[in-house]
């Protein structure tokens, strides 16, 4: 049941849980940091008892999933021959009884009288949690561990909030909790953490109230500004298109393990779920959500209007429309005007979004698999696995500064229509909400928190606009050696492995150049042991003649129990000298010198393994075709992972059941 608690939390994102604890005392020399979590994780009671009413019990709905196998394996032989209707009847009767207490009423209000559990700065001092037993209620457990080290839990705090409530509301409570902090801290100032629903939170909080200077530093991680495709395919009935590959590799890393699960699809059917899915959330899903004014702030601008018109009665919603309305056309069309007022007055803003994975519905979006890049950071994003035709320039106004490269290396992002272009970082290949299982992440997150190094993205050259995650299930990351991960230029001389497993040696195999006129030798006959690197030397490079973008195809060995044969592309954008000289940012002044005499401690010396490479960075998605080069107007970010993501949850729910235990805690450097 640990591991399907796990699994639901990641799938189901009702927990952010967690952030480090900081003395009151210290109120002259510690700014107090408030946590903004994610969508419906703050509980919910009955206001006249006082029994808690949400706050989703995993272990409940688990059980909830069990108890309804034997009913799910009873329509099997009608799901087998292409009738889903009694699955998706039980299926819906486990959402129904789910989400049934946080029903709202036609005009946005809530069906029944429910109040949160927390509703003061006192009581959501972490301090205070732990003091009365309810660790439980701390969003973001892992990264509030990290700040209680250094500020002591006194000083951090988790906002709670109706989150079923729509951004205007949310502003407003947000600078009111502030209010109570610094009364209670002595701080002048405040710093905020929101991750994704907590990120668009944020963003409505600083466009609102950033002109009052009371936020030191904000990041937003992942965060919904601007809504969620996930949540538009819902409001318009969009037919569903899961990849149950992505499902299962997004099982995995949540699950915090190296074990590879892809055999499991052989095992599973999976050829009539997505018609479950479309028919689930059709017939229950949205009849329960589209009364609750936090579904449609995730309901992006591009798409509002004509799921206004499909869901909405002008008569009976009336007083929702108007708040959603106040948001979209208030608030969200005008949000980088509102952020840089919140600079102005002297708020270090930083916006991390996630960038590799196609929207969960399928809708060939460029998204952390929850929420759509172009939504979560404002950037202009060709369709999934598209890269921008050969001709295509950076052409946003949001940075007008032409020494300021904002094109990712797959060229897929153009950052200068970012909403904060010189804020904005982008990671490659980490799914929403799994910063914590990524070492660079964290690492940013404590430079821009505990440092006055990290400006912008062109402060510290360890944190590029653009990097790829780091985390350990991804095994290998490939960069050269004095230039940006992403980018090649004709000061490096070495290609750079790095085996980012904390548990298993690498052996590189094979490198194929794909778009570039030179070759890469891999003649180490060494394996390259966890947390080390290699490298091969590399000359007769011809930028001129490199494809924009290039890639390097990478063949290696993963010595884990199934002892795989990986194949993973890296990809690569060429700077020409004259480019190297106007983005001289990108160019090391000390290159990373890679170890060729690493050796494995238990390697046999008597076999000829492949010699392999050294320290790596940088993996890039797939270049695909040429796209139009005009940006749609998508004025904002992106979305949470949503609670009623239960509606696949709940029939991938008994293909997790038989994932192996090899399940561990997994340690954050």
């Amino acid at each position: 049941m640990k591991k399907l608690k796990r699994v639901l939390a990641c799938v189901l994102s009702l927990c952010l849980l967690a952030i480090p604890p900081v003395t009151a005392a210290a109120a002259n020399t510690v700014t107090p940091l408030i946590v903004l979590q994610g969508y419906s994780g703050p509980r919910l009671d009955d206001a006249a008892t006082g029994e808690q009413v949400w706050g989703l019990d995993f272990d409940a709905v688990g059980q909830r999933i069990l108890d309804a196998l034997p009913d799910i394996l009873g329509t099997a032989g009608d799901t087998f021959t292409g009738d889903t209707t009694a699955l998706v009847d039980v299926l819906g009767g486990i959402v129904q009884e789910t989400l049934e207490p946080v029903l709202c009423n036609p005009d946005g209000t809530s069906k029944y009288d429910l109040v949160p559990h927390i509703q003061t700065a006192q009581q959501a001092c972490v301090c205070t949690l732990r003091m009365n037993g309810e660790e439980a209620l701390i969003a973001e457990k892992e990264l509030v561990a990290m700040f209680e080290e250094r500020i002591g839990s006194n000083n951090v705090f988790i906002f709670n909030f109706d989150w079923r409530k729509g951004q205007m509301a949310y502003a407003d409570a947000i600078d009111d909790f502030i209010g109570q902090v610094k009364a209670l801290t002595g701080a002048k100032q405040v710093d905020l953490f929101g991750l994704s629903h907590g990120g668009q939170c944020g963003a409505s909080y600083l466009y609102q109230y950033g002109w009052k200077g009371d936020v030191r530093k904000a990041m937003l991680d992942s965060p919904a500004i601007g809504g969620t495709s996930l949540v538009g395919d819902l409001l318009l009935g969009n037919p569903i298109d899961i990849d149950y590959a992505t499902i299962l590799q997004f099982v995995e890393l949540g699950l915090g393990t190296e074990s590879e699960f892809e055999g499991l699809l052989r095992y599973i059917g999976f050829e009539n779920l997505n018609a479950v899915v479309t028919d689930l959330c059709e017939r229950y899903v949205v009849d329960i959500i589209q009364n609750i004014p936090s579904i449609w702030d995730f309901c992006p601008l591009s798409v509002y209007e004509e799921a206004k018109a499909k869901r909405l009665d002008p008569l009976a919603n009336a007083q929702l429309i108007e708040q959603s309305d106040a948001f979209h056309y208030g608030i969200l069309q005008n949000m980088r005007a509102g952020l840089e007022r919140a600079q102005n007055a002297g708020t270090e803003i930083a916006i991390v979004t996630k960038y590799g994975f196609e929207n969960v519905t399928g809708s060939n979006i460029n998204s952390d698999y929850i929420i759509d890049t172009a939504l979560s950071s404002g950037a202009y994003c060709a369709p999934f696995d598209e890269t921008f035709s050969d001709s295509y320039t950076q052409s946003g106004d949001a940075c007008t500064n032409s020494g300021h490269l904002h094109i990712s290396p797959e060229r897929n992002i153009d950052a200068s229509y970012a909403y904060l272009p010189d804020n904005t970082w982008f990671v490659r290949g980490q799914f929403h909400g799994m910063y914590v299982f990524d070492p660079y992440t964290v690492s940013l997150v404590q430079a821009f928190y505990f440092t006055d190094t990290l400006k912008d993205v062109f402060s510290d050259p360890n944190f590029p606009q653009f990097n790829a995650t780091h985390n350990p299930v991804d095994s290998l990351f490939v960069r050269f050696d004095a230039t940006s991960p992403g980018y090649h230029s004709g000061s490096d001389g070495n290609l750079l492995f790095y085996n980012l497993s904390e548990q298993y040696e690498i052996a590189v195999r094979h490198v194929e150049v794909i778009g570039a006129p030179f070759d890469v030798q891999t003649r180490i006959a060494q394996r390259i042991a966890p947390g080390e690197s290699g490298g091969v030397t590399i000359s007769a490079h011809d930028l001129a003649a490199c494809e924009k973008p290039f890639t390097l195809r990478v063949t290696y060995t993963l010595f884990n129990p199934q002892l795989l044969l990986k194949t993973e592309d890296f990809v690569f954008t060429p700077l020409t000298d004259g480019e190297a000289r106007q983005f001289a940012y990108l160019i090391a002044d000390t290159p990373q010198t890679p170890d060729i005499s690493i050796q494995s401690p238990n390697r046999d010396t008597t076999t000829d393994e492949p010699e392999t490479t050294a320290p790596a960075a940088e993996p890039s998605t797939n270049a695909g075709s040429t796209q139009t080069d005009t940006p749609e107007n998508i004025p904002g970010t992106g979305g949470t992972k949503l609670w009623f993501l239960l509606l696949w949850a709940i029939p991938v729910a008994g293909a997790v059941a038989v994932v192996p235990p090899a399940v561990r805690r997994r340690k954050h450097r």
